[in-house]
C-alpha cells in the first residue's frame, strides 16, 4: 500500500468517526471530488474495504478495478449502509415505546427529507421480525412515500400477522381504494377463517371494499354466529353493502350501547349526509360515552371530526 493509499484510507476512518449514515455519504462525496480521478481507486478501496470482508473486498478489486460506474456502485452500497443504520434507529425509538417517541418523530422526519433513500428503510423495516415494527411500516410509507409506497403495503397486506395485515388494510384504503381491491379474494377466504378476530376484520374489510357478494353470508351470520360482537359487525356490514340508510340510521339510534361501534362503523362507510348527521348527533347527544366515543372516533376516520 503506498503513502497516498494509506492516507486516504486514513482520512475515510477520520470521516466514518464524525458522521454516520447520509452524512458519512455526503463527506466521501465531497472527498472523491477533492481527490479527483487520480485518487479514487484508493478511495474505492478505502470504502469497499469498510463495507465488506478482507478476502471478498480484494476479489472485488481485481475485478471491478477498471469496471465503468464502480463509484456509483460504491456510492450504492453505502446507501444501504445508511438504509440499516436508520431501519436500525427506528426499530430502537419503537422498542422504546412512549419514551421513544421524540426519536420516532425526528427519524420519520428524516425520511420525509431523503424520499428516495426512504424506501430502503421502509422495505427492510417491512421484514423486521417484530409484528409492532411491521405494523408501523404503512403508516410511515404513506406519509413519506405517498403513492409511491403502494406496492409496499400492499405486501404487508397479505403479513402472517392480522395486526400488520389491518394495519396495511387501513392504510391502503386510504392511499389507494382501487388498489386495495386485489385483496377482496384474499378478504373473502379470511372471512371463512377459525379465528373470530380475522373473521370480524374480515367483514369491516369488504363492507369497506364494497364487496356486495358477501351480503347473504354475512346476513346468515348476523343469526348464526356464535359471538354477539360478531353479529353485530355482520348485521351492520351486511345493511352497508346495500346501502339501507334507513336501517343504518335507526340501529344507530337504537341498537344497545355495545354494537354502537358497529353501527356507527356501518354509518361512516356508507358516508351519506344523512348517516354522518346521524354519528353527528349521537356523538354529541347519545346518552352512553361508548356510543358517543365511537361515533366520534367514526367521524374522525372520515374526516369530519
Amino acid at each position: 500500500m503506498t503513502a497516498a493509499e494509506r492516507d486516504i484510507g486514513t482520512r475515510v476512518d477520520a470521516l466514518a468517526r464524525e458522521h454516520r449514515g447520509e452524512e458519512f455519504a455526503e463527506a466521501v462525496r465531497r472527498l472523491a471530488e477533492e481527490l479527483g480521478p487520480e485518487g479514487r481507486p484508493a478511495l474505492q478501496q478505502a470504502l469497499l474495504e469498510r463495507a465488506a470482508d478482507e478476502q471478498s473486498f480484494q476479489r472485488a478489486v481485481r475485478r471491478r478495478f477498471a469496471e465503468k460506474g464502480w463509484m456509483r456502485r460504491t456510492f450504492a452500497r453505502l446507501e444501504r449502509a445508511w438504509g440499516a443504520d436508520r431501519a436500525e434507529d427506528v426499530v430502537a425509538a419503537l422498542e422504546a415505546g412512549r419514551d421513544g417517541e421524540p426519536a420516532l418523530a425526528a427519524e420519520l422526519e428524516r425520511l420525509r427529507r431523503e424520499r428516495g433513500k426512504a424506501a430502503l428503510v421502509l422495505d427492510e423495516l417491512s421484514r423486521h421480525e417484530s409484528p409492532r415494527v411491521r405494523a408501523w411500516v404503512p403508516g410511515a410509507a404513506a406519509d413519506v412515500l405517498g403513492a409511491g409506497g403502494v406496492r409496499l403495503v400492499l405486501s404487508l397486506a397479505r403479513d402472517r400477522e392480522g395486526a400488520v395485515r389491518d394495519a396495511a388494510l387501513s392504510t391502503l384504503l386510504e392511499l389507494d381504494r382501487e388498489a386495495a381491491r386485489v385483496l377482496v379474494p384474499d378478504q373473502r377466504r379470511r372471512l371463512h377463517s377459525t379465528d373470530e378476530r380475522e373473521r370480524i376484520a374480515a367483514v369491516w374489510a369488504l363492507a369497506e371494499l364494497g364487496d356486495d357478494t358477501v351480503v347473504g353470508v354475512l346476513r346468515e351470520r348476523a343469526e348464526s354466529a356464535p359471538d354477539s360482537g360478531e353479529r353485530a359487525a355482520c348485521r351492520a356490514a351486511a345493511l352497508a353493502l346495500v346501502g339501507d340508510e334507513a336501517a343504518v340510521v335507526a340501529a344507530l339510534r337504537e341498537d344497545p350501547a355495545s354494537d354502537a361501534a358497529a353501527s356507527a362503523a356501518a354509518a361512516r362507510i356508507l358516508g351519506s349526509e344523512r348517516t354522518i348527521a346521524a354519528l353527528r348527533e349521537r356523538a354529541e347527544s347519545a346518552p352512553e360515552e361508548a356510543v358517543r366515543a365511537a361515533c366520534r372516533a367514526e367521524l374522525a376516520k372520515a374526516g369530519r371530526g
